[in-house]
């Protein structure tokens, strides 16, 4: 037990990258209802603006929960590289390398998401051009925004990844690996369709969310196996 209390205590480490990997789910399903169901409505732009001028605040909400969302993922990028990271230390600093660069490009989407309320709510910009001109431009916005979310999924390679760690590793069930992997497998082909044949309307990632929410659960109500864990560490001492 020496190990376990002079590196870190595996169990807390796993329950705390099992939390941190909730409230990334969670503030993502919060902003989508916030944001998606409330504020944008589908091929209307027109009523989409008078809904992110109607829903002000719940908008502004959703933003800040997807800056919460980024946030956290950070924070769970390197604890799960603290976790993991020893089964395979290069696997582990390319995963983490990807999350990182992915939470990057989401920010900067972002805030191509909130140019479109600034214009909505600035009298200075609205003078500037006709309604039409006006609309096109928040249509813009949201657009890049979408294309740099859809970019941004090319980089879930980082969960391939954290499932060939979790595989190796021994200290967490294989078939948790295996999950994992199909969940970046399906974040990655949904990026592949969505460039390459636009017109087929398709969601492969949408299972991913099984992966993401039994994984997360399992760290905090089962945690790592010890022993294996303390294994690796002994190994690298």
């Amino acid at each position: 037990m020496a190990v376990s209390n002079t590196i870190t205590s595996p169990k807390k480490l796993a329950r705390m990258t099992g939390l941190l990997y909730l409230l990334v789910v969670g503030c993502g399903i919060i902003s989508e209802i916030l944001v998606t169901n409330i504020v944008f409505v589908p091929g209307n732009i027109a009523a989409t603006a008078d809904k992110i001028t109607i829903f002000g605040p719940a908008f502004r909400l959703g933003f800040i929960f997807l800056l919460l969302r980024l946030v956290f993922l950070t924070l769970l990028l390197l604890s799960l590289y603290k976790l993991f990271g020893q089964a395979q230390r290069d696997v582990a600093a390319v995963m983490i390398a990807f999350g990182l660069i992915s939470v990057a490009v989401t920010m900067v989407a972002l805030f191509f998401e909130f140019g479109a309320p600034l214009l909505l709510t600035s009298g200075n910009y609205a003078s500037l051009f006709t309604t039409d001109q006006w609309l096109a431009q928040i249509q813009f916005f949201i657009d890049m925004q979408v294309q740099g979310d859809r970019a941004a999924q090319i980089l879930s390679l980082w969960v391939v990844l954290l499932g060939v760690l979790i595989f190796k590793s021994g200290y967490v069930p294989k078939w948790l690996g295996i999950l994992m992997m199909i969940a970046g497998v399906g974040y990655v082909v949904d990026f592949l369709v969505y460039f390459l044949v636009p017109q087929v309307d398709v969601q492969i990632a949408g299972w991913a969310f099984l992966a993401e929410v039994i994984f997360p659960f399992w760290l905090l109500i089962k945690g790592v196996d010890v022993e294996a864990w303390e294994s690796y560490a002994l190994s690298e001492a």
